[in-house]
């Protein structure tokens, strides 16, 4: 399987796939917890996660996030489902509801294919 243009089998080890998941984690705390007001990306999966030279992954692609309208705030309505077939999650997709669990669900689904190194899809 090809993860983030690397193939998974023959070049990433398991101390490197725990890194990438631990890295991506970490950017997703950031986006809901360390900015203010919280931002979610609506858009998570293995395609927007780049790695650099040190093999540090970083979150990119936030054309289709949102911002929460407050820090305290716990969604927000949409009336367009915007994201990936196969990562978005299924309450988002039926009530329109947008909130920081629908980036985790998204999340789980990216870690799913870093351990089974199969597609979403």
């Amino acid at each position: 399987m090809t993860f983030l243009g690397v193939e998974l089998e023959n070049l990433l080890t398991w101390k490197e796939r725990l890194q990438i998941a631990v890295d991506a984690a970490q950017g997703l705390d950031y986006l809901h917890n360390g900015c203010k007001p919280p931002i979610v990306h609506r858009d998570m999966k293995t395609s927007n996660i780049l790695l650099n030279e040190k093999m540090q992954a970083k979150i990119c692609d936030f054309g289709i996030s949102k911002v929460l309208s407050t820090e305290s705030a716990t969604h927000t309505q949409t009336d367009h489902i915007r994201g990936t077939r196969g990562y978005f999650d299924p309450e988002y997709y039926t009530t329109g509801n947008l909130n920081k669990k629908s980036d985790l669900y998204s999340f789980g689904i990216v870690l799913l294919e870093l351990i089974t190194g199969r597609p979403a899809i």
